[in-house]
C-alpha cells in the first residue's frame, strides 16, 4: 500500500478537543449574501421517505447500565454483542445432556442474562451474533478467535437452546429478535479452512451451517429474523475471499457486473433474513476496493449482487427485498492512535459514511464500538482498536466522548453544485419533524431553509442560491433545539487511511 500523502490539519490539535477545534476557521464563512444573491428556496427530495437509517453500537462487552444509555444517547437503537459459544457450553461434551434445553446445568450463560436485560431496560434492540465453537464441536483445531468445521447440527442444537432462553417466555428473560450466525466467514481469522487443494471451501461449508442455524432459530419463533455472517471487506489471495466473490459462491451466482445464476448449486436456497458487511476502508468514506472488494464506496456492488440473488430466488428470507446492514464500521482516531484518524476529519468522515450507507439502501448502521479498547503496552496501535465514540477512562463513568459522537448522533452532511447547496441528514431522535437548514455569517448563523424530516428521521434537499456557490463555507441543521456539527463545504479529498491506525 502506499504511504499516506501529506495532509494539512484544519487546526492544531490538543488534548482539550475542544469543539471549536472541530470547526473550519471563521475566516473561512461564507457571507450569506453569496449563498442568497437572489430569494432562495428549498426542495425536499420525497424519495427519502421510507428510507431509514437506524444506527447501533456493535461489540458491547460492559454490562453497567451507564454504559447501555450511553448507547442511546448517541441516537443508536440496537445494540449488539457476541455470544462465545465455547464458553457457553461445556468445556468436553457430556455423555448425557439435553443441549436444545437453555435450562441444561452444563450451560454457563455467565452475564449474558444481565446484558440482554440491561439492553432492553435501556429501549434498545438487541442483536446476538453466535461466535467460535467448543473443541468437542470442531472438527479441525481452531483458534480462540476462529471455527474450524463446526458441526452443523450441535450449532443447531445451541441455536435452539439459545433462541428459547431469549423467547420471553424463559425465567422472565426479555425476547432477542435478531440472531446471527459467526462472524467473517470469508476471513481465516475467524473461518476455517478457506480452500483446499487452491479451490475456495468456506463459501459452501457457511451455506450448510447458515442453513441450519436458520431453521434452529426460526423453529423457535418464526418472526424471528436471522443475519448471515457479517463479510470482511477485502481478500488476500490464498489467505481470505474477496467479500463479492465469497458472497457469490454463497449463493450460487456468478458474474460481477450483470450477476446471474450458476448452473447448478444451492438447491432448496440459501435461508437468511438479513444480509451484513464490514465495509472497513483503507481511505475516506467514498473509498473504493478491488473488484472483490466491499468498502465503504463499494456498497451498490454488493447491493446489485443481493438484488439479483432475490429475483432469482437464491435467498430463502423474510423479505422480498434482503435488506443489507452494517454490524461494524470505524475508524480508530487520533488520539489516542498516533495512526488514527483525526478528530477533525473523523468528524466529517463519521456523517459521510453514513451518508454513503444510507444512500446504497443500507437500513442499519453500526459503529464498532461505544470505548476505545483498554491500552496494551505489549501491542503496538495498529493491533488495538482506538474506534470508540468515547475515550476509554479508568472506568466507564470516567470515559469522556470524542467529537465525532456529535456527528454519529446527528449526521449531517451538505455540498455545493453549481448554484445548488444540497444537503443530507437524520434527526438524532430518528423522528420527523421541522428541520432548519443554517448558514455560517460572520454575525453568526442564519436559517436558509426549513425541512421535513420522514418518520425514520432522514431530511434531504436543495437550496437554490440564484449564483455559483463557492466550495467554501460552514452548514448545520437544527432540529428541535439541537445542532449538528458544522459541516464545511470545502472537501477533504480521499487518502490513504487504515482503518485501525
Amino acid at each position: 500500500m502506499r504511504p499516506p500523502p501529506t495532509h494539512r490539519k484544519v487546526c492544531p490539535m490538543s488534548r482539550s478537543f475542544a469543539l471549536g477545534c472541530i470547526l473550519l476557521p471563521l475566516a473561512l464563512a461564507l457571507p450569506v449574501q453569496t449563498f442568497f444573491a437572489a430569494p432562495a428556496s428549498a426542495a425536499a427530495g420525497a424519495s427519502a421517505s421510507g428510507r431509514p437509517l437506524s444506527t447501533g453500537v456493535s461489540y458491547l462487552k460492559a454490562n453497567e447500565p451507564l454504559a447501555f444509555r450511553r448507547v442511546g444517547a448517541a441516537g443508536a437503537r440496537l445494540v449488539q454483542t457476541i455470544v462465545r459459544w465455547r464458553d457457553v457450553a461445556p468445556r468436553s461434551e457430556p455423555t448425557t445432556w439435553s443441549p436444545e434445553d437453555p435450562a441444561d446445568p452444563h450451560y454457563e450463560w455467565g452475564s449474558l442474562d444481565t446484558w440482554v436485560t440491561n439492553a432492553v431496560a435501556a429501549g434498545l434492540t438487541p442483536v446476538l451474533d453466535v461466535v467460535s465453537a467448543p473443541d468437542w464441536a470442531s472438527g479441525c483445531e481452531a483458534g480462540w478467535l476462529a471455527v474450524c468445521r463446526p458441526d452443523p447440527a450441535a450449532l443447531a442444537d445451541f441455536a435452539v437452546a439459545a433462541a428459547r432462553r431469549y423467547s420471553g417466555r424463559f425465567g422472565g428473560l426479555p425476547r432477542v429478535r435478531y440472531w446471527q450466525g459467526l462472524n467473517e466467514p470469508n476471513l481465516s481469522l475467524f473461518f476455517n479452512p478457506q480452500f483446499e487443494a487452491g479451490r475456495p471451501v468456506s463459501p459452501a461449508l457457511y451455506r450448510e451451517l447458515v442453513n441450519v442455524f436458520y431453521a434452529a432459530v426460526k423453529s423457535v419463533d418464526r418472526s424471528n429474523l436471522v443475519l448471515a455472517a457479517g463479510l470482511g471487506p477485502i481478500g488476500i489471495p490464498g489467505h481470505t475471499i474477496g467479500p463479492l466473490r465469497f458472497a457469490r459462491l454463497l449463493l450460487c451466482m456468478r458474474g460481477r457486473r450483470r450477476p446471474r445464476p450458476a448452473r447448478r448449486g444451492c438447491e432448496g436456497g440459501v435461508h437468511f433474513d438479513i444480509f451484513d458487511i464490514h465495509p472497513y476502508t483503507t481511505g475516506g468514506p467514498f473509498h473504493r476496493g478491488h473488484a472483490d472488494d466491499v468498502e465503504i464506496g463499494d456498497l451498490g456492488k454488493l447491493r446489485r449482487l443481493l438484488r439479483a440473488a432475490d429475483q432469482t430466488g437464491r435467498i430463502k428470507g423474510a423479505f422480498g427485498r434482503t435488506p443489507l446492514w452494517i454490524t461494524e464500521f470505524s475508524w480508530d482516531s487520533n488520539p489516542p492512535d498516533p495512526g488514527g484518524l483525526p478528530m477533525s476529519i473523523l468528524a466529517r468522515w463519521t456523517a459521510e459514511a453514513l451518508h454513503t450507507a444510507w444512500r446504497a439502501g443500507v437500513s442499519r448502521f453500526f459503529w464498532y464500538s461505544l470505548r476505545d479498547q483498554a491500552p496494551n503496552p505489549d501491542r503496538p496501535f495498529s493491533e488495538t482498536l482506538e474506534s470508540g465514540l468515547y475515550f476509554r477512562g479508568t472506568t466507564l463513568a470516567e470515559d469522556r466522548p470524542k467529537p465525532h459522537l456529535a456527528a454519529f448522533r446527528f449526521p449531517f452532511v451538505a455540498y455545493s453544485r453549481g448554484r445548488t447547496l444540497r444537503f443530507w441528514g437524520r434527526t438524532p431522535t430518528s423522528g420527523p419533524g421541522r428541520v432548519a437548514i443554517q448558514l455560517r455569517r460572520a454575525g453568526g448563523w442564519r436559517t436558509a431553509a426549513t425541512v421535513g424530516a420522514d418518520r425514520g428521521g432522514v431530511f434531504r434537499g436543495r437550496v437554490e442560491t440564484g449564483r455559483r456557490v463557492v466550495r467554501r463555507g460552514l452548514v448545520r441543521a437544527v432540529y428541535r433545539s439541537e445542532r449538528s456539527l458544522p459541516f464545511s463545504l470545502r472537501p477533504v479529498p480521499d487518502f490513504y487511511q487504515p482503518p485501525f491506525g
